[in-house]
């Protein structure tokens, strides 16, 4: 098995890698379109090394406010950001946009490490892929209504 268990969802969107960027990185209207995550106090220029502190509701224990800490910020290529508890389970969230037939390819990824990863992450696969999709599609459909 994995020591560090991934989960992907890509989708493209009829948009621009900036249109797509601009709302991706718009970290204080995350509520109006993001079903489960809101960001608290963003900070007025995100960088690498920047911390965003976040508040997840996803109806589970996994619940709370969480600190995540930007690790890549290339506008408008990539942007990840990691949180999670050293050595026992962290979160290495990242997304990729790259321009496709007119619009952009999007991939979300988050690979998890620590001594929890496994056994944190492989029961709760097929619920963790789902979530990550609906993101991606509320993404998309953010993007492509113009708002």
């Amino acid at each position: 098995m994995d020591n560090k268990p991934a989960i992907t969802a890509v989708n493209d969107i009829a948009s621009s890698p900036e249109e797509v960027w601009k709302v991706l990185t718009d970290f204080a209207r995350y509520a109006e379109w993001h079903p489960a995550l809101r960001f608290i106090d963003v900070p007025a220029e995100i960088l690498p090394g920047t911390q965003l502190q976040a508040q997840l509701t996803l109806g589970t224990e996994n619940d709370g406010e969480y600190i995540f800490t930007v690790v890549d910020h290339d506008a408008p290529r990539r942007l990840a950001w990691e949180g999670g508890i050293p050595d026992v389970l962290m979160g290495l969230h990242s997304f990729v946009l790259e321009p496709h037939d007119g619009g952009t390819r999007f991939t979300e990824s988050e690979e998890f490490t620590g001594t929890a990863a496994v056994e944190s992450v492989e029961p709760a696969r097929a619920q963790m892929e789902e979530g990550s999709a609906s993101y991606v599609r509320a993404l998309k459909k953010r993007v492509e209504s113009g708002q």
